[in-house]
């Protein structure tokens, strides 16, 4: 159920698998609610899909792995530019 008074916030972050090395970012669209007995609720979504928190047991989309570390959005993007040219093991292969 959605309520009319909601208020909406855009957050950004970044992930790392502990167990292949796959990096990656997404942004979220969260909705804070108010439910009929006036406890609030959020709901998240990303690519205009709702999704679970980010916050709570998300997935490699690689290796499919739980071992995810969540960082500032950002990080990954600042850790692949000072990579480039070294060498990284082949996608999903663990390291």
């Amino acid at each position: 159920m959605r309520d009319t008074h909601r208020e909406t916030v855009t957050e950004s972050y970044a992930f790392a698998c502990l167990s292949c090395g796959h990096g990656w970012e997404r942004t979220y669209s969260i909705e804070h609610h108010v439910d009929p007995v006036g406890a609030p609720f959020v709901l998240y979504f990303a690519d205009g899909e709702r999704v679970p928190s980010p916050l709570s047991r998300p997935r490699c989309p690689d290796c499919g792995g739980g071992r995810i570390r969540l960082m500032r959005s950002g990080t990954v993007e600042r850790l692949e530019r000072a990579l480039e040219g070294v060498p990284r093991p082949a996608p999903g292969k663990r390291i």
